[in-house]
């Protein structure tokens, strides 16, 4: 799966979750894991619980139509669950097969790049921005609604109109699907397009990298760029329930993932002052024994030490090593930990009047100061927060619209600020955004036309002005048939115009906006007229059965039948040829034929009969 730009995209399809929440209940439900052999025997199980994840939002379940169940991405259902991080070691793309040892169905989604030292460290940073790393994405309907209402109005603008004949229905279906092709094909090349759409693959979409929930027993799973030092964490869902292990293995690319961090130690941090430090090591190899390190000159031999009466003295980093029952000794593992003191903090936070800033999750409106707490594990953090207010500003938004449909507009600023303008944030109708002091939009039409809205960033702060509406107006469009005998010419737009088809031309406007007259030039084709009698004798007359003007339509296919409704001939393309004999060249004896002639290039068809007549 190649990576894509759908950040934008998600945005439309997922919901926003509460800050600071994990989808796993303490971060030792993470477990550290690698592609292929980890040096220490280390297995990854399964999860075996049927418990869903319950962070993640209910979701219809759709493949029992009954209930709900916790869903995410592309996963309808989450049971058995299990956590696994992977870290990279070598860069590129890695193709993972993510497999049961007992051959039943698991399912998995990916999310990633995340960052940290240590696995705490990186999971410490994916709570503390939960709402942007596990929103609520289901895979997108890829439709293209944009796409749609085109094509729609393709079928409106070259419907045939009223009384149309066969040639001009024909004519006007060939318009509508060159119109539809055209408009396909642009939604998904063209960037300028206001349907572009780009590909159509599911994932990514936002930070969630992959996700399957297929049938199978093995899931293969695509991380595409990923750089070295990059943490994916994954969730694997054990459909069946049954016990066993998650395998990992690398099946294509020339990324690789580390081993050294397969073991990797935690703590139940963070904790408050006169609290417990407990410390132990997750995927540890059994008959292992653990040598540690850390602040205030702690040591300790035991696997799962416990340091009791904490104070901040107590905060930092503790090491670990681990030695497994036949002597291999992994590499020296670290995590942190922290203290939460009692002391309130004071900070000062400066918001322009009439907006809201959130503080840790309480929402502050007024100036002056207030104490908000923190949740934090257990802990109570109390800061004093003292709201600074300063006055908004009179700058406002404005455009040089009205503009004419396929003209662009420029965005402008009145009343600007002077100094302090450190950046512009301009947002409007079809996912419009920039970062420019005056955006040009070109090629306007109705999806762009809307109210655009600017936010000025001065001194560090965010300043909202007041919005301008821009004013669209469509370019009068005019159709026209002209229908001239066969032969005869047309001036049109500067040319003349001699063979069939639509042809387009502006009409510039002194004022208002211009006009395009659309000239549908159809050439009057004559009827054709069969002879109503052939005599094959060979004296050059009426040996053959001819139609008249069939030479004008090379599409003709012509058909002759006995008066028992047996087909005696048919040729595509008749060249006035047919000399009397069936299929077999056996002569035909005298008697009446019926003829049926269908021309598709006008849509209709002849029938009649003539007579052949023999010599005696």
């Amino acid at each position: 799966m190649i990576l894509k730009k759908y950040f934008l995209f998600v945005l439309l399809f997922c919901s926003i979750s509460s800050f600071g929440e994990c989808p796993f209940e303490h971060f030792t439900d993470v477990v550290t894991a690698c592609a292929g052999d980890n040096g220490l025997g280390i297995v990854y199980p399964a999860g075996t619980s049927k418990k869903e994840v319950e962070y993640f939002p209910l979701r219809p379940n759709k493949r029992t139509g009954k209930g709900y169940t916790h869903g995410i991405g592309c996963l309808d259902e989450t049971p058995s669950p299990a956590w696994y991080a992977i870290k990279i070691e070598d860069p590129g793309t890695l193709l993972l097969s993510i497999a049961h040892s007992g051959g039943n169905d698991i399912d998995y989604a990916c999310w990633g790049p995340f960052y940290g030292e240590t696995k705490q460290e990186m999971l410490e940073g994916i709570c503390s921005h939960s709402s942007l790393y596990f929103e609520n994405c289901v895979v997108p309907n890829t439709a293209n609604t944009c796409l749609t209402e085109k094509l729609e109005q393709c079928e409106r603008d070259f419907a045939p109109v009223p009384g149309a004949d066969s040639y001009e229905k024909i004519l006007a279906q060939e318009k509508v699907s060159e119109c539809k092709g055209e408009l396909t094909h642009r939604s998904q090349v063209d960037t300028d397009f206001e349907c572009f759409f780009g590909n159509y693959d599911a994932f990514p979409i936002g930070y969630m990298v992959d996700c399957s929930f297929s049938t199978s027993a093995s899931e293969p799973c695509v991380i595409s760029n990923a750089k070295r030092g990059e943490w994916y964490l994954l969730l694997v869902t054990n459909f069946s329930g049954m016990s066993g292990n998650v395998n990992f293995t690398k099946v294509h690319g020339s990324a690789t993932t580390d081993c050294s961090v397969v073991v990797d130690a935690s703590n139940n941090g963070p904790v408050c002052e006169d609290d417990t430090i407990k410390l132990f090591v997750n995927n540890a190899p059994k008959y292992s024994t653990c040598k540690w390190r850390g602040p205030n000159e702690f040591t300790s031999n035991d696997n799962a030490p416990i340091i009791t009466n904490v104070r901040n003295k107590h905060a930092g980093t503790y090491y670990v090593t681990v030695t497994t029952h036949d002597g291999l000794v992994s590499d020296e593992i670290s995590t942190t930990v922290k203290v939460i003191t009692n002391t309130p903090v004071d900070t000062t936070i400066r918001m322009v009047e009439g907006d809201v800033v959130m503080f840790k999750g309480t929402e502050l409106k007024q100036a002056g100061t207030h104490t908000v707490y923190e949740k934090i594990g257990q802990c109570n953090k109390a800061y004093n927060v003292n709201i600074v207010t300063v006055p908004g500003l009179p700058t406002y938004a404005t455009n040089d619209g009205p503009v004419c449909q396929g003209d662009s507009v420029t965005l402008g600023i009145g009343d600007e600020p002077t100094t302090g303008v450190e950046g512009y944030m301009w947002t409007g109708p079809n996912g419009f955004h920039s970062s420019e002091r005056n955006p040009v939009i070109p090629k306007m039409n109705s999806y762009k036309q809307g109210e655009y809205s600017l936010k000025i960033k001065k001194d560090g702060l965010i300043y909202k002005t007041k919005p301008t509406v821009v004013e669209v107006l469509p370019k009068n469009k005019v159709s026209i048939i002209e229908k001239v005998p066969l032969g005869e010419t047309v001036e049109f737009g500067g040319e003349t115009i001699s063979k069939r088809g639509v042809y387009t031309d502006t009409l510039q406007a002194s004022t208002g906006c211009d006009s395009i007259v659309e000239m549908t030039f159809v050439p009057i084709m004559p009827d054709i007229e069969p002879t109503v009698f052939i005599t094959p004798n060979g004296d050059g007359v009426n040996d053959t059965w001819v139609i008249n003007n069939i030479e004008l339509y090379p599409d003709a296919v012509v058909s002759i039948y006995d008066r028992y409704g047996r087909e005696l001939y048919k040729e595509d393309g008749y060249e006035n040829e047919w000399n009397g004999s069936d299929r077999y060249g056996r002569k035909l004896p005298t008697d009446d034929y019926w003829y049926v002639v269908d021309i598709m290039s006008i849509d209709r068809v002849y029938t009649g009969h003539f007579t052949l007549l023999r010599s005696k």
